[in-house]
């Protein structure tokens, strides 16, 4: 189990902790806790990790600040267990069976991948509830997911030092390149805890929306992904691509780019986009109509859900008229 820790103190890690010490039906020799200090001044001590000694705790701290994705990369690599699982410090394992569940499934079938169910805090009407979402539905979160090491070795799948945000969408999109969807196995229970916290990277407020402040990386990473899906060939390739074109056209034609203080920095994604799109015209060619649609819609309906965008001024038709030109 691997944790990147930058501002979360003893108090604020010691829940997932507690819930890892908790667990029942396992054997705690078969796992290990691996938690890297991503260049934090809020250091966990000794005293403290003492307390949870079962847990066989690896604590590590990097010289440089890196993101929370390196962070995990350094994790894996400092660590052999045959699987890998990730945590972030501030959610928790939703209950005290929650690994036997896991360490069971992986014994009986011996996945490269498995994603579980999670349960997820929301507000409504500033009351807190849970939100149960299906394995089938996380994509592309990294929570309630396990991976084999040697299938991550084997088709060299780290995390990018090009992506310091989304590098979860970046990460588990080359997964999912990777393997064919038939070998992704499924675990129908509720594994992981996605606390609400106001202070996290994804939750916190600023001048603008979260997504305007981390756009660059979600603009550019899936030049990364996209290379890394044509180098295995992946029948994914053309599909993400076009999927990732629709977010960002999505995102920059919806309220969260209204300010008229972002007109010069949504032209100049708009220009990149444009220049995108003409190099790669004949892929949206070789789509028919439907499926162009199917994915349109399915990238408004993640960027909905999870909070992303309100409004939206532009359709899949005003797409096809500004870019490709074509009924």
């Amino acid at each position: 189990i691997i944790i990147p820790q930058y501002s979360e103190d003893e108090e604020k890690i010691k829940p997932l902790l507690d819930s890892i010490l908790e667990q029942k039906k396992i054997n705690f020799n078969e796992i290990n806790v691996t938690i890297v200090n991503d260049c934090s001044n809020v250091i966990l001590s000794d005293q403290f990790l003492l307390n949870y000694q079962l847990l066989n705790i690896c604590y590590i701290r990097n010289d440089v600040n890196t993101g929370p994705g390196l962070a995990r990369q350094k994790g894996i690599d400092n660590t052999d267990n045959k699987y890998i699982m990730f945590c972030d410090a501030d959610d928790k394992l939703f209950s005290d069976t929650a690994l036997a569940a896991i360490i069971g499934f992986l014994k009986e079938h011996n996945p490269n991948y498995l994603v579980t169910n999670i349960a997820c805090e929301i507000y409504v009407d500033d009351k807190k509830s849970l939100l149960i979402k299906k394995g089938r539905e996380t994509f592309p979160w990294m929570h309630g997911k396990v991976y084999k090491r040697s299938f991550l070795e084997e088709n060299n799948i780290r995390f990018s030092p090009h992506v310091r945000h989304v590098e979860d969408a970046f990460f588990t999109t080359c997964v999912i390149g990777s393997i064919d969807f038939n070998d992704i196995y499924y675990l129908d229970y509720v594994t992981y805890l996605w606390m609400a916290n106001s202070n996290s990277l994804t939750r916190k407020k600023s001048k603008y929306h979260y997504l305007v402040e981390i756009f660059d990386d979600y603009f550019y990473s899936p030049k990364y992904i996209y290379e890394f899906l044509c180098e295995r060939k992946s029948d994914l390739r053309f599909s993400y691509f076009v999927s990732s074109v629709f977010g960002c056209y999505i995102a920059l034609n919806s309220s969260i780019f209204i300010d008229p203080e972002l007109e010069d920095r949504r032209k100049k994604y708009l220009d990149e986009l444009e220049k995108t799109i003409k190099q790669r015209r004949n892929i949206f060619i070789l789509f028919k109509k439907e499926d162009l649609k199917k994915l349109f819609d399915e990238e408004l309906r993640q960027l909905v859900s999870r909070n992303f965008i309100e409004e939206v001024y532009k359709t899949l038709d005003d797409f096809m008229n500004e870019y490709i030109k074509i009924n």
